[in-house]
């Protein structure tokens, strides 16, 4: 996304921006509704980049319809087919004086473990480019990123012997510009786990900055604890952590299906009581809770 100089606005490592688009979506009536419909995205470029990029992933398909409203609640999908190039749509920026990467930005912390969830890499990639920016021997980056599978399964299950089998696609949000990146960045580590895979990619025997795991992070196989910041980490002691990802992923917090609540332990509790790190040595994000969850 292109910002001409007159339009151009300052931002950090960690901020987000917010979408207003009108689109046309369907209804349980078979209707159209036309909307002006917010949508809240985490800047995935670095401010030293002359682009602000946003990566909008389609989590619901074209028609789909909430079967409690009876409306589409989806976005993505209406996004990627109404607007067009040339197109004008509104973009505010949502600056804040302490989002949770201001220590990083600031030059506080130099020394990070990066949490992030399926959705929380777009914050991880802006820090990635800055940090490539910058050149600060000083600073290190362990991406702990957590995703269910490497691949989407498109129905394969259910071809028939000799029917056209389509091609899985990548579930990993940016595994290939990782990958690489890794390979360029001698102070940066990508740790990945895969909580629902049953098979792991297997690292070349080069590429020591790229590690691959099963489950979830602070378990082990065993179901155990694991301290994994410990384990894959660099100067624990003085490791800073921002988290980026779900409610569940962050602290454990589940809205069940019936509308109840269900509390367990999240990377936050995991590293305070499993690894013995300061709450000030933490930091979470998470936005899209506070500013999309009304906003459909």
């Amino acid at each position: 996304m292109p910002v001409s100089t007159s339009h151009r606005f300052n931002f950090n490592i960690g901020e987000f921006v917010t979408l207003s688009v009108l689109l046309k979506r369907p209804t349980s009536t078979g209707g159209i509704e036309e909307n002006l419909v917010n949508r809240a995205y985490s800047i995935a470029s670095s401010p030293t980049r002359d682009f602000i990029d946003l990566t909008i992933k389609e989590e619901k398909p074209y028609g789909y319809i909430n079967p409690i409203t009876g409306k589409s609640d989806a976005f993505a999908a209406y996004f990627n087919q109404q607007v067009k190039v040339g197109d004008k749509i509104t973009v505010k920026s949502n600056l804040v004086k302490q989002h949770f990467l201001w220590k990083v930005a600031a030059g506080i912390e130099k020394n990070v473990a990066y949490w992030s969830g399926a959705n929380g890499a777009q914050s991880a990639r802006s820090l990635i480019q800055y940090m490539e920016d910058k050149k600060d021997p000083d600073f290190n980056l362990v991406l702990f990123y957590s995703n269910t599978k490497l691949y989407t399964d498109n129905g394969n299950s259910d071809i028939k012997q000799g029917e056209h089998q389509p091609v899985d696609s990548l579930n990993v949000i940016y595994y290939n510009w990782l990958i690489n990146i890794a390979k360029k960045l001698e102070n940066l580590k990508v740790i990945f786990t895969f909580t629902r895979e049953q098979e792991m990619p297997t690292a070349a025997p080069n590429d020591a900055r790229i590690i691959y795991r099963k489950g979830r992070f602070f378990l082990n196989p065993d179901g155990s604890p694991e301290r994994t910041l410990f384990k894959y980490g660099r100067n624990v002691e003085t490791s800073f952590n921002p988290i980026c990802g779900s409610s569940a992923f962050i602290n454990g917090i589940v809205r069940l299906p019936n509308g109840k609540i269900n509390r367990g332990k999240g990377i936050l509790q995991n590293l305070i009581e499993i690894e013995g790190i300061k709450p000030e040595k933490t930091d979470k994000e998470q936005f899209y809770l506070e500013q999309v969850g009304a906003k459909q």
